[in-house]
């Protein structure tokens, strides 16, 4: 995660340092501010005063320069559409009449630059995914996710066997393993690397059994009801 991510300038102006610092993160100067934090004192009065100013980010870094990494993608593709950072943190909006070019089928183009976003500027470490979202397109695939969460669920158990899902992004794999937590007759865990981490649904130990006397018995009592 961020922490009192900053640079300090001794330049004549705040100004200065803030563009200095623009230009170092990539980031527009309306997003950063400056503080004085030493005046510092002329020479004699022959030479102007250099000042210590601190600059920083008004948000956490990464999202401003996800921000502006996307402004200059739309521009450069000829899209209109703008990013917009949202109360939930680390989430931003991609609003825009091209809305349905971003997204693209079943979510490939949206699933694509979020990957591509995160691979070009998130360092190695703790720092968090960001998330992109468009038209409101990840709360109709979580209801989806939830639908095939289910659905699957009943497969595995009816055939005994696990069932490997396609390759999904973390928060669609998370929203499977959460939909399917309480259940006591699967299991479920994620394998393989991204991008074709994916997730295994499994029969619980002991489910598969359960399932076996279940059929037994209601085999048993058709029987006696036939006699």
């Amino acid at each position: 995660m961020e922490h009192d991510v900053h640079l300090v300038f001794e330049t004549a102006s705040t100004e200065d340092a803030l563009a200095q610092a623009s230009q170092k993160w990539g980031v527009p100067l309306d997003d950063l501010k400056a503080d004085v934090v030493d005046e510092g004192k002329s020479f004699f009065g022959l030479f102007g005063k250099k000042l210590k100013v601190r600059v920083e980010p008004q948000k956490p870094l990464l999202l401003l320069k996800s921000r502006a990494f996307l402004a200059e993608a739309f521009d450069l593709m000829g899209l209109k559409m703008t990013p917009n950072l949202q109360d939930n943190e680390y989430m931003i909006a991609l609003d825009g009449p091209d809305s349905d070019i971003i997204v693209g089928r079943y979510g490939d183009g949206l699933k694509a630059m979020e990957y591509l976003l995160n691979l070009a500027l998130r360092s190695l470490g703790d720092e968090p995914r960001i998330r992109l979202d468009s038209g409101g397109y990840r709360d109709r695939r979580r209801r989806s996710l939830e639908r095939l969460a289910e659905a699957s669920a009943r497969k595995v158990v009816e055939r005994g066997a696990p069932l490997r899902l396609e390759p999904m992004l973390s928060w669609e794999r998370w929203v499977i393993h959460t939909t399917l937590k309480d259940r006591t007759d699967v299991e479920t865990q994620s394998i393989g690397e991204s991008p074709d981490r994916k997730v295994v649904i499994m029969p619980k130990l002991g489910a598969a059994e359960r399932m076996e006397s279940r059929l037994v018995r209601s085999s048993g009592a058709r029987a006696r009801y036939r006699r």
